[in-house]
């Protein structure tokens, strides 16, 4: 069940990175960040793209077995999975020390 192996490694990549946003999340409000600020702003884009992912997981995981190939689950989140590995690694190159809390994350998962 490679399919079902696959999903699983999505979702763990997942939930780790909402526990690093959450965490990011939590300094930047104690840090009084105005909604405009350039690094909560870019957390919040890296949270709509998390959610995004999570949602077509989600549909995937049909239980009424709508969610199809593996391949097409793949292609539809590749553009956002992208932009998270990506912004988590800028993340991790800014001085912030709520950025700084975010280099201890898990292996990320490649899609390929």
């Amino acid at each position: 069940m490679k399919h079902e192996a696959n999903a699983d490694k999505i979702e763990t990549q997942l939930k780790a990175w909402g526990v690093q946003l959450d965490e990011l999340v939590v300094g930047y409000l104690h840090a009084g960040a105005l909604a405009n600020d350039p690094y909560r702003v870019r957390i919040d884009g890296l949270r709509t793209r998390q959610e995004a992912v999570q949602a077509k997981l989600e549909a995937f995981n049909a239980p009424d077995g709508t969610g199809g190939p593996m391949t097409s689950f793949r292609a539809s989140i590749a553009e956002d999975w992208s932009a998270l590995e990506t912004g988590f690694k800028d993340l991790s190159q800014t001085p912030s020390a709520a950025a700084q809390a975010a280099t201890s994350h898990p292996r990320q998962v490649r899609l390929s």
